[in-house]
């Protein structure tokens, strides 16, 4: 009897057991759904070790892929998912709009792709660009083979000065027809007495109205320096808005020579230039010399090539002939300093200076 009544309690009490796991897994079953889904390659092959994430407004989780790609989410509440998957070596991939409902399994089939392995980080910006992060002065540098390949840009009245390497650069604008001695240019929107010059480091703005005293000739020019806003640290001209400094040639070991002469017609375009310099094998001493002269007639009577001239010949300008316009010669030796002299539109003709 004892026997019987012990049997019957165990029955009753497994189950009871089986009825509370049906009705938990009945509860679970009902709130709950599952996502699985494999990651592989572009060529099918399975990605052992990536890390899958599902993310909801409900939850996030996150599983690693077996050795057969494999993945699974158990229990993952009913919402939208964002699935993602990422990988050393292979390039992130993220597949939105996954739906997960109650009671009911997703199968998802991950692609991945691989990646550029990234050695090193270089960051790169154009020496050209006219606005720079954090600048508020850009400099350029036009050398003596650039200058001569841009010499024609401002037109051929600036064959032989480096007004065309200065308009060539960003944030210059130059008025059309420019042409000879003083020509008027702005620098990001300023006006010409702003503008510094100095010639190989010297100063060269005129005192009175703080204009340019140098003819800014091309040859002679190791490199054309264009300041976009205020002087360098080092700078002694005034200046607001941009900056120009020529850097003369040095002579070099063993020595150069160079000769040229030109004509040109029908206007009247004439051209001479003897370029030299030399050095000894230590370079502590070296010579440099250059003489151009240029000669360029537009107008054959006046400013207005006789448009205002009477018939007797008579006019409110009078007859006269253009201008020789020679540009100013160059000689300078190097021996631990700078010796230079630059005319007639330089520093005073036979002017001379030292640099130490």
């Amino acid at each position: 009897m004892r026997t019987s009544r012990t049997l019957r309690q165990l029955v009753v009490a497994l189950a009871l057991l089986v009825a509370f796991l049906f009705q938990a897994t009945w509860v679970l079953a009902g709130t709950t759904g599952r996502l699985v889904g494999q990651v592989t390659d572009e060529a099918g092959a399975p990605i052992a070790g990536a890390a899958v994430k599902a993310s909801s407004a409900s939850q996030a989780v996150v599983a690693t892929t077996d050795a057969g790609g494999h993945f699974t989410f158990l229990t993952l509440a009913p919402d939208t998912y964002t699935v993602s998957v990422s990988k050393d070596g292979f390039n992130p991939t993220t597949y939105p709009g996954v739906t997960i409902f109650a009671d009911q399994s997703q199968s998802l089939s991950l692609r991945m792709q691989k990646g550029l392995k990234t050695i090193a980080t270089v960051g790169a910006r154009a020496s050209g660009n006219l606005v720079k992060s954090g600048t508020t002065a850009d400099v350029y540098s036009v050398n003596a083979a650039t200058q001569t390949a841009v010499q024609g840009i401002g037109g051929g009245g600036n064959l032989d000065s480096a007004y065309s390497a200065i308009y060539s650069q960003p944030g210059v604008v130059s008025q059309i027809g420019n042409y000879g001695f003083g020509q008027v240019y702005y620098i990001r929107g300023s006006a010409y007495s702003q503008v510094g010059y100095e010639y190989d480091g010297v100063p060269v703005n005129r005192a009175f109205d703080n204009y340019n005293a140098n003819s800014l000739s091309s040859l002679g020019s190791q490199e054309t320096e264009v300041y976009t806003g205020g002087s360098p640290a080092g700078g002694s001209s005034a200046t607001l808005a941009g900056y120009i400094n020529q850097v003369i040639k040095t002579g070099t070991f063993p020595g150069y020579a160079q000769a040229n002469l030109g004509i040109g017609t029908p206007s009247f375009y004439h051209k001479a230039g003897v370029e030299a310099g030399g050095a000894t094998p230590d370079r502590l001493f070296s010579w440099y010399v250059g003489i151009q002269g240029s000669n360029q007639m537009y107008n054959t009577l006046d400013n207005t090539n006789g448009a205002n001239q009477a018939i007797d010949g008579s006019g409110a300008n009078g007859i006269y002939s253009s201008p020789f316009n020679a540009y100013a010669s160059t000689l300078s030796f190097y021996p631990n300093g700078t010796f230079s002299t630059c005319g007639p539109n330089g520093p005073p003709a036979g002017a001379l200076g030292y640099d130490p």
